[in-house]
């Protein structure tokens, strides 16, 4: 059990008469408890944790008025509640293979920091501002956002965009194992999935559904039998029912596979596009620096890679990384040489696209022949000579 600490941190106001030592005494004993308390966490000292922590709250409410109430609130509900319910449970396996159904990460870390088109980005942060200001939304009696159906192909951000939600909301993630949630027997994997959302409905954190439409497919889809349509019904009322201290976010590849039910289910609907040129052109500046690549290339690789999923651009951007290191080059030589080799095997349509993008960018007809590999005939045909014509394909896109 916890031991008193010998340096107890003083509940005693600080008098304009004190002098700074014995301010700075005060201080450091409170400190010497965070230490301590941070040592039973990392220890695992669950109960220790708890009782340590509920004499800190009280020294807190008595000396900060301001935060008296805040610490009397999670006073009496760590009261109500035992220790033990702060340990983290354990995941929930399939009774066969013993599978975990969930993969958890209690502190979810962002490997970069996302880049989203204006709508998108617009829905998470009106997320995470509901999540700010929840009292007026109870008062008002009304729910904040517990459920997201995110749908665009694969590698445009989605699985990202729940991690990044649970940093921001510091939440843990869990996400469906669907390899392990898929039993050869029909029953088993009705009963795994809704084990999976009585777990999760129980902690309170961001649910990931990856792949949503492997399990919540149309139920008059006649290949389909009756156990899987019944699942079905029950991830809908999931849905309806899911507590406001979590979030329920689902992803789908193929939206027109999805039940016509689950799109009404759902509080927000976040369509991720695949990026434009200006968005690939920032994820390329986040991935090498504003000073890594050169204006021209950057543009050229941005037009090259337009219509390709972020994940890919991410895949060449560290392949040309990986390179110059392994070869002891710069930089601007192996990306040189991967927007070549992506120029020449590039089609016809996407090869005018680039030269369109190059004409803009003041580059003659001779260099833009020697990058693509297209006649300068054919730069004059399709392009007209001039520096400032129109890119082929979705300008506005392009300029945004």
């Amino acid at each position: 059990m916890l031991r008193p600490s010998c340096h107890v941190w003083s509940t005693r106001a600080t008098s304009p008469g004190d002098d700074e030592d014995s301010s700075v005494g005060q201080m450091s004993d409170f400190e010497r408890d965070v230490v301590h308390l941070v040592r039973l966490s990392l220890g695992g000292k669950v109960d220790d944790v708890a009782a340590l922590a509920r004499r800190l709250l009280r020294v807190i409410a008595d000396r900060r008025p301001d935060l008296a109430e805040a610490a009397q609130t999670i006073l009496r509900t760590a009261s109500a509640s035992p220790a033990r319910a702060l340990e983290p449970q354990p995941l929930p396996v399939d009774l066969d293979s013993r599978l975990e159904l969930l993969r958890r990460e209690p502190t979810p870390h962002l490997p970069i920091e996302p880049i989203w088109p204006p709508a998108v980005r617009k829905e998470l942060e009106a997320v995470l501002h509901e999540r700010e200001r929840i009292d007026r939304l109870v008062d008002a009696g009304i729910a904040p956002t517990r459920s997201l159906l995110f749908v665009g192909p694969p590698g445009v951000g989605k699985t990202l965009a729940a991690r990044w939600l649970a940093v921001q909301l510091r939440r843990p993630l869990l996400t469906l194992d669907l390899a392990a949630v898929m039993s050869s027997f029909l029953g088993r994997t009705g009963n795994n999935i809704r084990v999976v959302l009585d777990f999760a409905r129980r902690a309170p954190a961001v649910l990931l559904l990856d792949e949503f439409d492997a399990i919540a497919k149309r139920r008059d889809d006649a290949t389909e039998v009756g156990e899987l349509k019944r699942l079905v019904t029950v991830l809908l009322q999931a849905v309806d029912d899911w507590p406001e201290a979590g979030v329920l976010i689902a992803a789908t590849n193929h939206p027109e596979l999805l039940d016509p039910a689950v799109w009404r289910r759902f509080d927000r609907i976040v369509d991720f596009p695949p990026p434009s040129v200006q968005g690939i052109r920032d994820l390329v500046v986040r991935l090498v620096g504003d000073k890594g690549i050169s204006k021209p290339n950057l543009d050229i690789l941005a037009a090259l890679l337009h219509g390709r999923s972020f994940d890919n651009v991410v895949r060449v951007v560290t392949s040309a990384k990986r390179a110059a290191i392994v070869r002891q080059v710069q930089f601007s030589e192996t990306i040189a040489e991967v927007l070549g080799e992506l120029a020449q095997s590039a089609d016809l349509e996407v090869k005018l696209r680039v030269a369109s993008e190059l004409t803009t960018a003041g580059r003659s007809q001779r260099e833009i022949s020697a990058l693509t590999g297209l006649s300068r005939d054919t730069i004059r045909k399709h392009l007209g000579g001039s520096k400032t014509r129109r890119p082929v394909g979705n300008h506005k896109e392009a300029q945004e």
